[in-house]
């Protein structure tokens, strides 16, 4: 775990939920990653040993079908990045067994609960490609 990532997602996480409330109920996991990654975009300076993560830039990675796994990688921002992050998403092929399917069956309410502890996850789980600290 990044621990400055995470502790951008604490305090961005109202400004996430207003992102991804309006379309959680057809939202899919590449926005809720990009809203994750851009809230951990706010906080950091693109400087030398504070890179900013490009969140208009996120390469999704799917060799799965119906069910799989989604890995995502995220460059720092900037001409011919030198920083990578990556995040690995499970997903399956109904809402019985897909977290996201599950929490957009639910009321909008419900949904938006959902997909913000799914970004919380994402952000826990996002290590940068070559160790884990920043």
């Amino acid at each position: 775990m990044i621990q400055k990532f995470v502790d951008a997602w604490m305090k961005n996480r109202d400004l996430i939920q207003s992102w991804l409330e309006p379309i959680c109920l057809g939202c899919d996991y590449s926005d809720i990653v990009k809203a994750t990654v851009k809230a951990i975009a706010l906080e950091a300076t693109g400087d030398y040993g504070d890179p900013k993560p490009d969140f208009d830039n996120i390469h999704e990675i799917n060799d799965g079908d119906y069910q799989g796994t989604l890995v995502y990688v995220i460059p720092e921002t900037g001409y011919q990045p030198s920083e990578y992050w990556y995040v690995r998403v499970s997903y399956g092929s109904c809402c019985c067994c897909d977290t996201l399917q599950g929490e957009q069956m639910g009321s909008k309410e419900d949904c938006i609960k959902g997909v913000m502890t799914l970004s919380l996850h994402i952000v826990q789980q996002m290590r940068k490609m070559g160790g884990d600290e920043v």
